[in-house]
């Protein structure tokens, strides 16, 4: 299928064509006839188009595509009216105003004009159509294929995870006995690894898992932290079983560590706060940064805002504040 630039070029060269073809005939033609036909056919092009691409480009979008059928069909009547108007009315103009010459007569009347209109505007809203569902169509094919090729790469790229929690249980017993923070972070870390592969694969899940998660997360930085690394986290829940999208908060909690100063000679700050209450969860996240390197960004925070919308649509706020070599989010959920 043509695109819809060309498409509607075609359009026009056809309508210009016709013209041309039914030219009047003129008893002793002269260049001036000649030229008034020609400046006629230019105006009336004008005019017509103006029609068409005020239908096509503002019209059809804004009434016809989202179902105000009847407004569209009014608005668009109004504007055949407003084109049949002008056509009957600047050749008067053309002929008696600027060339002072014969009116070129023709067949056509108030009635031949708004069916021509009406025809005309049908024909490019079915070519509008027609050119946006195949859009569409090569849209979802898109979407499909970039599906497959997403569970390729996870199928292809997937731990056993029998083997994996094994390994780790082996890893475990071979840890002294007497190595007890060695041995709790490994109950931790697989704790994060299950928690990933069995529970989060879901629209929803209980707030006390996420928090759960959390704990489970910062504590593990905190043991590969130095000195200078202080870290708080601050868990207040009224009812740890409401419901709340899984690693909805990871993204902005995992940027905090990556991008948290690792200044020897100065203190260095990571504090995270979640507050749930009545239909409200809060979360606010801090971290000290060096504004000399890049800021957080990228897939990961284009991602979680790309969730957010899609499971709390008009449900939510975000705010995102970089200011004196703080990095802050304050993210509150209606739930």
């Amino acid at each position: 299928m043509l695109s819809k630039r060309y498409s509607y070029l075609l359009f026009f060269v056809a309508y210009i064509g016709a013209l041309i073809i039914e030219k009047p005939t003129y008893s002793v033609p002269t260049v001036q006839a000649c030229f008034s036909y020609i400046f006629t056919v230019m105006v009336h092009f004008c005019i017509f188009t103006f029609m068409i691409l005020a239908n096509r480009d503002f019209v059809i979008p804004y009434l016809l595509e989202k179902k105000r059928f009847s407004l569209y069909v009014t608005v668009l009547i109004a504007l055949i009216l407003l084109y049949t108007f002008f056509n009957g009315h600047y050749n008067l103009f053309i002929h008696r105003v600027l060339f002072h010459d014969k009116i070129i007569d023709t067949s056509s009347g108030f009635w031949d004009n708004f069916v021509y209109g009406l025809c005309c505007s049908v024909i490019a809203a079915m070519l509008y159509l027609t050119q946006k569902w195949s859009e569409q169509q090569e849209q979802v094919k898109n979407i499909a294929i970039n599906q497959l090729q997403i569970e390729l790469k996870y199928l292809r790229s997937q731990l056993n995870p029998h083997f994996l929690f094994n390994g780790l249980n082996t890893v475990y017993g071979y840890i002294d006995i007497n190595n007890a923070p060695a041995r709790d972070m490994m109950v931790q870390f697989s704790d994060l690894l299950r928690y990933n592969l069995y529970e989060a694969d879901v629209d929803f899940i209980e707030l006390g898992k996420e928090i759960k998660y959390l704990q489970n997360y910062v504590a593990l930085q905190k043991a590969r932290s130095n000195d200078n690394m202080q870290i708080e986290l601050q868990v207040s829940c009224e009812d740890s079983s409401v419901k709340v999208a899984p690693l909805i908060f990871m993204a902005f909690v995992e940027n905090a560590f990556k991008y948290a100063t690792r200044d020897d000679s100065s203190v260095n700050t990571i504090s995270i706060t979640l507050k749930q209450k009545a239909d409200q969860i809060i979360f606010e996240c801090e971290n000290s940064f060096d504004e000399t390197e890049p800021l957080p960004g990228g897939i990961g925070l284009n991602n979680v805002e790309r969730r957010l919308e899609l499971l709390y649509k008009g449900k939510y706020t975000l705010k995102i504040k970089k200011e004196g070599g703080i990095y802050q989010v304050n993210l509150t959920l209606f739930v």
